[in-house]
């Protein structure tokens, strides 16, 4: 059976629209496990490594608000709140008030949560080229390209 077949879609029937959106559906759960059962060893889910990597990279040594780092990952409050407060309890992050206005917390990767990304990287990124080298280069360039596209046209 055809993986589009489990949705009720043929295949090259014409219905393109829905090849497309269950066929990225198809390919985002494939990677997501993938990712999922790697980071595990590492205790750490695709939403924790992701958030991390956001405060660590683009916030440094004086971190992010928790808002800014929900608007950069478009997460909502309530599920950023959770996610960090799950990391926090994890300590692999540290909150402190805002110098100057307390009521902003500002969010900063902790040394443990460092030591966490540090060890993971290598096989995350060996990971994503795997599932990415299924396709060749000028494909890669393509698929990147037209879902770059599609992003930018429904945001």
């Amino acid at each position: 059976m055809d993986d589009l077949q489990a949705f009720g879609i043929e295949a090259g029937k014409g219905k393109y629209h829905e090849e497309a959106f269950y066929g990225l559906l198809l390919v985002y759960t494939v990677i997501f496990d993938r990712m999922s059962r790697y980071l595990d060893r590492f205790g750490l889910t695709p939403a924790k490594m992701n958030v991390l990597m956001v405060i660590k990279h683009q916030g440094g040594e004086q971190g992010l608000s928790q808002r800014e780092i929900g608007r950069r990952l478009m997460v909502t409050p309530s599920n950023m709140t959770r996610l960090l407060d799950k990391l926090e309890r994890e300590k692999l992050i540290e909150r402190s008030g805002r110098l100057g206005d307390k009521r902003v917390k500002v969010v900063r990767v902790s040394s443990k949560g460092s030591q966490a990304l540090d060890q993971a990287w290598p096989g995350y990124m060996q990971t994503m080229k795997s599932v990415t080298d299924t396709l060749s280069l000028p494909e890669q360039k393509t698929v990147s390209a037209l879902l770059l596209k599609w992003f930018r046209a429904l945001n």
